[in-house]
């Protein structure tokens, strides 16, 4: 039977990969055969699109056994690391092992994509607040202000001539900072995803941020220990375990780390050598990794640092909110009482003189 038609799966949502791996990764731990499994899964496909690419999936594997050769033809949907992976863990007769890991990692994606958004939207959205509350003041209260000040007939003072003189800036020129404001994340945003210089650069600088480097530390050791625990348990390539994680990475300085881990693997370094190599990763790992591949206990040893990891990564994410309520509210009333001072400097000057 052919595949009905249907746009093509350009890629998969976070969410429902973890979902399709998880099945898989049920079905074929069950004893079921990886044809059988696709088309098991096939029947609650949530898009057609998705019906189509596992009809397709299922028609190759008739042909030839390999899922992994069946994927390759959809590597837009799940990505050519994603494949290459998957294909590992069938030549070592572990594929429930293999999607049992791509399910585990996606699901701590998901949970990072949903934590970390929920928890700074209150601290951004005052962020956002305080800038809207500046901007009303410096275009109609100052500016109000500085028509009283001129019947004042004396100087004013330092304090005050400068924030009247950053109203009228604002009053005359709005709309440029506007453009900025616009234009700033966007153009950020578009730099980092041309993987240039000016990207790496960017990336860098965002780890220097208070806070940040904390946490996507935290995040990244915890998956990365738990790939690599389940990578162990299963003999599927330390490399090819680290290319898919690369692959799944925005930062492009943490991906340059995971990048040289990895050629380090390939050239036959002991992941503890080739872990010590990289500053921005803590050096206890290393110690734990050697003392595991010493003893044959490397699975063991670094599925409790992805433990570890993993809840100290939730703990820096709480952290991290935290210090944005504090940083925000402290913003607020620096900018504010500045405002404010300014303001009524020129009324004390004045009740004083009188």
């Amino acid at each position: 039977m052919s595949a009905p038609d249907s746009a093509p799966v350009s890629s998969i949502p976070l969410k429902f990969a973890g979902d399709l791996f998880r099945q898989l990764s049920d079905l074929t731990g069950g004893g079921f055969a990886p044809a059988e499994a696709i088309a098991v899964v096939r029947e609650d496909a949530v898009t057609p699109a998705m019906a189509a690419m596992l009809d397709a999936i299922g028609q190759d594997l008739e042909r030839e056994p390999s899922l992994a050769r069946a994927l390759e033809r959809h590597a837009s949907a799940f990505g050519l690391e994603t494949v290459a992976f998957i294909g590992a863990a069938e030549r070592q007769d572990a594929l429930a092992g293999g999607f049992a890991m791509l399910a585990d990692d996606h699901d701590r994606r998901q949970q990072l994509r949903t934590r970390l958004p929920l928890s700074l939207f209150w601290p951004l959205f005052l962020l956002g607040f305080l800038a809207l509350i500046t901007l009303l003041l410096m275009i109609f209260v100052i500016p109000a202000f500085k028509e009283v000040f001129a019947g004042f007939g004396s100087d004013l003072p330092a304090l005050t001539l400068a924030v009247v003189a950053l109203s009228d800036v604002v009053v005359a020129y709005w709309w440029i900072l506007l453009a900025l404001v616009i234009a700033l994340p966007l153009g950020v945003a578009l730099l980092r995803r041309r993987q240039s210089g000016w990207g790496m650069a960017l990336d860098r600088a965002f780890l220097r941020l208070p806070g940040v480097r904390r946490l996507l530390i935290k995040v990244l050791v915890g998956r990365m220990a738990a790939l690599l625990a389940g990578a162990a348990a299963n003999r599927i390539p330390l490399a090819i375990t680290l290319a898919y994680l690369q692959s799944t990475l925005s930062n492009q300085s943490l991906k340059a780390v995971v990048v040289a881990l990895g050629r380090d693997l390939e050239q036959g370094a002991p992941l503890s050598a080739a872990w010590r190599k990289q500053p921005l990763l803590p050096r206890r790992i290393a110690r734990m990794v050697d003392i595991g591949e010493r003893s044959d206990k490397l699975a063991v040893v670094l599925a409790r640092a992805a433990r570890v990891h993993g809840a100290e990564a939730a703990n820096a994410v709480a952290v991290f909110r935290q210090v944005l309520f504090v940083t925000t509210y402290v913003l607020t009333g620096i900018i504010v009482g500045f405002v404010v001072i300014a303001m009524y400097l020129p009324i004390f000057k004045l009740g004083s003189a009188i």
